[in-house]
């Protein structure tokens, strides 16, 4: 979980942001409408804002990028502030929201933030950080993933440990996605690995697990108003798992979890076949009530809005033998934005 308590005496991009959030904690946790203008009016306005102070910060990066001979002055931030700004930055500047894809991934990693003796990083410096390692690192996270029309959809950046050096860690996860068109079928699908239909082999690189996801991103994420796009700031995320949400005391491998999960136990004579990885369609809609209610409980918790989610049919064999739907969720707080253009971060 973040722990990002920003201080308030600077008007920045950190303090406009954090108020923001503050505003968002109190909300009724309503559901937007996006037929109701009404409903956007005020979101509309706090979105301006946060865009003028995102591109502010942007445009003081891009100064000190195209001037390295500058190595002193600018503002100065404490190690959690700098993580807010450039975090806002990137998912303001090169992630989509809303695409249809077929497939995603998460990849994780981590990057060192220098800092000075009172622990923190001035403009100049935090723009090397920003061009030479974040941008750098995330593009080494999209050039692991062999997908042929790759978008990045969600960066989410957490602080770690200071060392004793001044270097702070700076963990980074970046969720990536294949657009594609995502065709719903209301029928019975295998559980994952892309494997398509149970019944007509049916595939276009989908599964259970990708039509649940998309099922669930239906129903979370609104349609913006025209001539807009959704972007988060401060993005929280948070793995479901299958054990930790029983249903049943004498599993059967017929809807035991709130998650799909099946195994083979021979103690327990369960083993796993084509019944027990084929969801039918009561199954398909089962799950997904639960999957949506798991994302409504996580905006709960922040106080923020569904962003994205990713749900991976896998097959495990280690000590023992399972099949499972791996379901993660994003949440973060949600912004307009307008002119729309979102920049390829592997061309930039």
């Amino acid at each position: 979980m973040k722990k990002r308590l920003l201080k308030l005496t600077r008007f920045t991009l950190a303090s406009t942001l954090l108020a923001i959030v503050i505003a968002g904690c109190n909300k009724s946790n309503q559901r937007i409408n996006s037929d109701d203008q009404t409903d956007f009016s005020e979101l509309i306005e706090r979105s301006k804002t946060v865009q003028e102070q995102v591109l502010d910060f942007k445009s003081t990066m891009e100064y000190y990028r195209d001037n390295p001979g500058v190595k002193t002055g600018g503002q100065l931030y404490e190690a959690d502030e700098a993580i807010l700004e450039l975090e806002s930055l990137i998912n303001y500047n090169f992630c989509y929201t809303g695409l249809e894809c077929n497939k995603k991934t998460y990849e994780e990693t981590e990057f060192t933030m220098p800092l000075d003796d009172l622990l923190q990083i001035n403009d100049p410096k935090l723009s090397e950080v920003y061009y030479d390692r974040l941008i750098d690192t995330v593009q080494a996270q999209m050039g692991r993933v062999n997908y042929s029309n790759m978008k990045l959809l969600i960066v989410d950046l957490e602080l770690g440990n200071i060392a004793s050096n001044g270097d702070a860690t700076v963990f980074v996860g970046a969720l990536i996605g294949n657009e594609a068109t995502a065709v719903l079928h209301n029928d019975s699908w295998i559980y994952g690995l892309n494997q398509g239909l149970c019944s007509s082999g049916y595939s276009n690189d989908e599964d259970a697990a990708t039509q649940l996801c998309t099922r669930v991103t239906n129903a979370m994420l609104p349609n913006p108003p025209n001539g807009y796009i959704w972007t988060f700031g401060n993005p929280h995320s948070k793995n479901i798992y299958a054990k930790d949400h029983p249903l049943t005391t004498a599993p059967d491998n017929y809807l035991d979890y709130k998650v799909f999960y099946a195994e083979e136990n021979p103690e327990l004579q369960l083993t796993i076949g084509d019944a027990e990885e084929c969801l039918s369609i009561y199954e398909m809609n089962f799950y997904e009530g639960y999957y949506i209610d798991f994302a409504e409980d996580l905006e709960n918790e922040f106080s923020q809005d569904f962003s994205s989610c990713i749900i991976e049919g896998i097959h495990i064999i280690t000590t023992s033998e399972y099949i499972v739907h791996k379901y993660r969720i994003f949440v973060g707080t949600r912004h307009l934005k307008y002119p729309f253009e979102v920049e390829d971060i592997l061309t930039y």
